[in-house]
């Protein structure tokens, strides 16, 4: 599988081997960090608009 992006910190990851993920309208988010997640599920909105443009960086 291709690496998909972190839409919290903007990080390409792999899937396979991300450290959290999160379930949202279907569609499953993965993320670098434990942090991002928790991030990400406060206000998953806020990042899926704003997909071009991390919030943060690492």
């Amino acid at each position: 599988m291709e690496k998909v992006k972190d839409l919290v910190c903007g990080m390409m990851i792999d899937p396979k081997t991300a450290a959290a993920t999160s379930e949202y309208k279907g569609k499953t988010y993965y993320f670098c960090a434990r942090g991002c997640k928790v991030a990400f599920d406060k206000d998953p909105e806020k990042y899926i608009k704003g997909e071009q443009e991390p919030a943060h960086k690492h």
